[in-house]
């Protein structure tokens, strides 16, 4: 990794310093001043070395590809960075000392002779010859002498020799400057840099020009390692997915494919999984190492985000939300709500309770929230297929882990089977097998209760109370039912090519739901749950359109009510 030069700056002097001091280490005679900067000696020391100044060196590739090359199997990207940082240490220490016997370190205190090479570790170990001396001139310093240095790149420079005032950069007799100096090492380096040094060295190593290197995910090998996995051999691995029905590992899939016996295991297993990754007929759902599927099979909404959970972010003025807004907001976790509030202490909990808003209840999927992920195998960017175990009834059924589109699906017939409303409470309980999730309800006596439908009238989404039948706890304030399910599907297309806003929305919804209330009153969450039939949006923006309406006036506890003029 190459770095700019440091060290010794010189230039004309235009004023003598203060008396009795050395102020940044300058000091002048009569036509020039010597101006030193004091910088650690060592480049590895410096935080920008491993950060916005890290480029990969020749030296730096050749040891990448030697340390790949001498092992059987792919390296994790965190040992490659660690081997990387070791191997820069090593190295530095290496070239310092053969610098270092090549001349004097220089001091300002030694005599030296024209002719002699100085070694100056203030400048990244430059070393130049001493092409001239002439005494220097300034009283407050005495007799010293100035010297001119010619370095092997760069300009000739003058320095102050023979010095018999007090220095920092002179060291004790037999003092190299070294014995005692404080080295952050490899480790420190890692857990301070470490993140920003994969991201850079990833970049890095596969943006060279006809890169020797191949990455999937976390592990990184040379292609020159690798086995020719060709169409062939893809075809009979979708024949043996196709066959079982469902996915399968890479060691399951290797025995079918009948690559050279020469080739380690690890590495057969990482030139196979490479060349699934590159196939679009192939999708890796394991949940903790690769299993592999054919997107055929997969259901649609496990592929694609269905429309209406596509979020729509709108910018608005947070700050009008004030704390009982903001903590009610955390209560409802909604997956695209601002802020980490409800993951903040990493808790893991055994059991989680939400209530069902109407784009996950139509589209069968449950949300990934800061408290939900916890409960499944998330995976940067990569879906992972799970089994859920029905809490009532015991039953089975596959479920698929979408993280990019912050949800889970595969869930449409068990909302039906136990009719589940909008606004109704599912229970999500921890398994010991990761890959495995318990999903209840809070069943009660089925009963006729009243509920808010809404119909589509004139382009425009009408509320009324109605009775339904219902079977399980549910958030009162949340619940809603809709009378044509086509009709709000067509009024929602239509308001999204018309880019109509959070506000708005609720600026016709909200008088509506409070017309439903004997007080007059209709509380936030219920606001909320209603503008996500037509748009999906997280409380954040509903609650400030509330809030910032001159029509509406809170009346505590998360209500509103029109305002008296």
């Amino acid at each position: 990794m190459t770095q700019p030069l440091r060290g010794v700056e010189t230039k004309p002097c235009d004023a003598p310093p203060r008396s009795g001091r050395h102020a940044a280490g300058r000091f002048r005679d009569d036509s020039a001043k010597t101006e030193v900067h004091t910088v650690s000696y060592r480049s590895s020391q410096n935080p920008s070395y491993w950060t916005t100044d890290f480029q990969l060196g020749q030296d730096d590739i050749e040891f990448l590809q030697e340390f790949l090359q001498s092992r059987e199997r792919p390296a994790l990207e965190n040992d490659l960075v660690q081997a990387l940082v070791e191997a820069s240490f090593r190295r530095e220490e290496q070239r310092i000392r053969k610098e270092l016997a090549r001349g004097a370190i220089y001091p300002p205190k030694t005599s030296y002779q024209v002719g002699q090479s100085v070694v100056f570790p203030q400048m990244d170990f430059a070393v130049g010859a001493i092409t001239a001396m002439r005494p220097g001139a300034n009283p407050e310093h005495g007799d010293f002498d100035v010297i001119t240095v010619k370095f092997e790149q760069g300009k000739a420079r003058f320095f102050a020799a023979n010095l018999k005032t007090p220095h920092k950069l002179n060291l004790p007799a037999g003092d190299d400057g070294f014995a005692n100096e404080e080295i952050t090492g490899a480790e420190k380096i890692l857990e301070r840099h470490g993140r920003e040094m994969r991201s850079r060295l990833r970049d890095q190593m596969m943006g060279l020009a006809g890169s020797p290197f191949v990455n999937l995910g976390r592990y990184w090998s040379l292609s020159s390692l690798l086995t020719e996995v060709h169409i062939g051999h893809l075809n009979i691995a979708e024949a043996a997915i196709d066959v079982g029905g469902a996915p399968l590992a890479t060691s399951d899939i290797l025995p079918e494919l009948g690559l050279p016996r020469e080739v380690p295991p690890a590495l057969a297993a990482f030139s196979v999984d490479l060349a699934l990754s590159q196939d679009e007929r192939f999708v890796d759902v394991g949940a903790e190492s690769r299993e592999w599927y054919l997107e055929r099979l997969m259901p649609k909404e496990a592929m694609d985000t269905p429309r209406r959970l596509q979020h729509l972010a709108e910018s608005y003025d947070r700050s009008a939300l004030g704390v009982p807004m903001l903590q009610l907001e955390w209560e409802m976790d909604d997956e695209w709500s601002e802020g980490d509030m409800a993951g903040a202490n990493g808790a893991k909990p055994a059991q989680v309770e939400i209530a069902l808003i109407y784009p996950h209840r139509r589209s069968g999927t449950l949300p990934l929230t800061q408290r939900t992920t916890s409960l499944f195998p998330v995976r940067e960017g990569k879906r992972s297929m799970i089994t859920f175990i029905d809490g009532r009834w015991g039953k089975r059924f596959t479920g698929w882990v979408v993280p990019e589109g912050r949800y889970v699906c595969g869930l449409s017939q068990w909302y039906e089977e136990h009719g589940i409303p909008v606004g109704g409470h599912v229970v999500l309980e921890r398994t010991e097998n990761p890959a495995e999730v318990v999903i209840d309800l809070k069943p009660h006596r089925s009963k006729r209760e009243w509920v808010r439908v809404a119909r589509v009238e004139s382009h425009q989404l009408k509320f009324t109370m109605q009775k339904h039948m219902i079977a399980c706890d549910y958030d009162e304030t949340m619940i809603v039912a809709e009378a044509d399910t086509a009709s709000t599907d067509d009024l929602r297309r239509k308001l999204y090519s018309q880019a109509v806003t959070v506000y708005q929305l609720v600026d016709d919804m909200a008088p509506q739901l409070m017309g439903l209330s004997t007080q007059g009153t209709v509380h936030a969450k219920t606001v909320y749950s209603a503008i996500n039939l037509l748009r999906r949006t997280a409380p954040g923006p509903v609650f400030a359109a509330l809030m910032n309406n001159p029509r509406f006036q809170a009346t505590g506890g998360g209500e509103f009510s029109m305002a008296r003029h």
